[in-house]
């Protein structure tokens, strides 16, 4: 009986491992961390519009720009057409998306396109060509890390299984210096909005997300396994966001949330 126990508790652990792998949620880092608003830097896609932004408020990007020309609701009615750019990669030398496969960096834009346009499809008219009356919508990814699939149940709880007192306590620490749990995923975007008739910039933003910690509320998950689903969870929370946003710029009143 006695050698049963190193064997169940082995068990218990990589059970409760798995559950707590079992589901993904993103956030947007503080401002004050190392991957927050104060060290967020331009990969150049913005190319001019830098300048202009500002850090946003709570529940806005980390860095924006809103040209005041379109600030009211009435602005906006007229767009009933979205042209959708493919979803670039502009990774500078430091951004950690050149460490990813070719293959799997494809997949993270081509997914994201994929999300943009289901959710822009369901209020707009999606075209090919700029035109009258539409939005011409332009998102580069422009740094992704994917998460340390075989610990990242690690950030789901606040002190790690298994993990000893004094390395628990320094990984809480650079969870706070960070703004990202260990072993989670991050993803930084940099996107414009613009009139594709005339080219005017009418809103633009750098936002990013990493894997945050959740309650558990299931198991075998499809993402239980996959170490890139912080970087797909966030691009879906942003695609929803971006209708959600689009839909209270026109001024409607049934805007559905995107959910976290």
């Amino acid at each position: 009986m006695h050698r049963m126990k190193p064997m169940f508790s082995r068990l218990t652990l990589t059970a409760a491992m798995i559950a707590l792998s079992a589901c993904s949620s993103t956030s947007q880092p503080g401002h004050s961390t190392s991957l927050g608003e104060d060290n967020l830097k331009g990969s150049g896609f913005l190319a001019d519009i830098y300048p202009q932004m500002k850090e946003g408020s709570d529940g806005e990007a980390l860095r924006l720009y809103r040209n005041p020309k379109f600030a009211s609701s009435a602005t906006f009615v007229p767009y009933t057409k979205v042209l959708l750019d493919p979803v670039k990669l502009y990774a500078g030398s430091s951004s950690k998306l050149n460490d990813a496969p070719q293959a799997q960096s494809n997949a993270i834009a081509q997914g994201f396109y994929n999300q943009l346009h289901e959710q822009l499809s369901k209020d707009y008219q999606m075209v090919d060509k700029a035109g009258p009356g539409t939005l011409q919508i332009s998102v580069a990814v422009v740094d992704a890390q994917e998460a340390d699939a075989s610990l990242k149940a690690a950030s789901y709880i606040p002190i790690p299984l298994g993990v000893p007192g004094a390395k628990a306590a320094a990984m809480q620490a650079a969870s706070h210096t960070t703004g990202k749990p260990p072993f989670a995923g991050q993803v930084t975007i940099e996107g414009k909005m613009a009139d594709a008739q005339t080219g005017e910039i009418i809103a633009a933003e750098i936002d990013r997300r990493v894997g945050a910690r959740k309650p558990i509320i299931g198991l075998f998950e499809s993402s239980t396994y996959d170490s890139w689903s912080d970087v797909t969870e966030a691009e879906r929370y942003w695609a929803e966001l971006l209708r959600y946003r689009l839909c209270m710029r026109r001024g409607a009143t049934d805007c559905q949330k995107a959910s976290e």
